[in-house]
C-alpha cells in the first residue's frame, strides 16, 4: 500500500506535465489548436497587416553611407555605377521615422562632402502605383523583374520603402525642392568587397541579384526634368546608401 501511495505521489504531477503535450497532439490533428496552420494558409508571406501585433511604426538608423558619384558632377555621369567605381565615402547618416498604414513619419539624410554639409528631407509620401501602399509600403518586392518599378535596380526584398517628394538643403540653404524621392530598406545589393552590383545579369534563378544576408537603406532623389545624357536620364539624380542598418 505504502509503495502504490508512493508511486501515485509521482505519478500525478508527471501527468500535470505531460496534458499540455497531449492538447499539442490532439489540437494538430484536429487544427484546432494554436501553431497549427488554418486551412490552407501554409508558411505563405503574409501581409504585415495580417499580424495581430502589427504596430506599423518604424524606426531605423543608417550609418556608413557612400554617395554614388558627387553632388554637382558635370554631365554626363552614372549614379547606379553597377561597377562600384565611383563611390564617395561620406560623414553622416539616415534617419528613417515613419508609420507605415498612416503613410506619414520623417525622413532624413545629413551627409558631409568635401566642405558642403547636406540634409535631405522626406515627409510628403505618395503612391503613384497599388504596390507603393498609398506612399510608405513593407514586405514587398519591387525593380528588376518583379513587375513593381523600373528596372534600374535587380529585384529585391524591400523590409520597407516609401515614394513621393524631398527637399535638398546645402549648407543651410534650400538646394532642390519638392523633387521625387524614393528610399528604400532592402538586401544588400552590391558586393560587400568589390561594392559590384551584379546587375544586370542572366536569370537561371527565381531571385533577385541581392544578398539576403546583408542589408542597406537608399535614398533616390531626382528632378523632374530629363537629360539622356546622364543614366539614369535625369538633370540631377543623387543616389545615397547605408551598408549599417540599426532597428530601433
Amino acid at each position: 500500500m505504502e509503495q502504490r501511495s508512493i508511486l501515485l505521489h509521482i505519478a500525478r504531477p508527471m501527468c500535470m506535465l505531460l496534458m499540455p503535450l497531449l492538447l499539442l497532439c490532439v489540437g494538430g490533428a484536429t487544427g484546432g489548436q494554436f501553431g497549427t496552420p488554418k486551412e490552407k494558409e501554409g508558411t505563405r508571406i503574409f501581409k504585415a497587416t495580417e499580424h495581430p501585433n502589427y504596430s506599423g511604426h518604424f524606426r531605423l538608423t543608417g550609418r556608413n553611407g557612400l554617395l554614388v558619384g558627387s553632388m554637382g558632377e558635370k554631365t554626363p555621369w552614372d549614379h547606379m555605377d553597377y561597377a562600384g567605381k565611383h563611390l564617395t565615402s561620406i560623414l553622416g547618416t539616415i534617419e528613417i521615422d515613419v508609420e507605415e498604414p498612416a503613410n506619414r513619419g520623417l525622413v532624413e539624410a545629413k551627409f558631409v562632402e568635401g566642405t558642403d554639409q547636406y540634409r535631405m528631407v522626406f515627409t510628403q509620401f505618395a503612391g503613384g502605383a497599388p504596390y507603393q501602399d498609398g506612399g510608405v509600403a513593407t514586405r514587398i518586392y519591387e525593380h528588376g523583374d518583379s513587375g513593381n518599378g523600373d528596372s534600374l535596380y535587380p529585384k529585391t526584398w524591400l523590409y520597407l520603402a516609401g515614394w513621393g517628394k524631398a527637399d535638398v538643403f546645402k549648407n543651410g540653404q534650400l538646394l532642390f525642392k519638392d523633387y521625387a524621392a524614393h528610399f528604400m530598406v532592402m538586401e544588400r545589393s552590391r558586393d560587400p568587397n568589390t561594392r559590384k552590383v551584379r546587375y544586370p545579369m542572366a536569370r537561371d534563378l527565381p531571385g533577385g541579384a541581392t544578398d539576403p544576408a546583408g542589408m542597406e537603406i537608399d535614398l533616390w532623389v531626382r528632378s523632374a526634368e530629363t537629360d539622356n545624357q546622364n543614366f539614369p536620364p535625369f538633370t540631377t539624380f543623387i543616389h545615397l546608401f547605408w551598408e549599417e542598418v540599426t532597428w530601433r
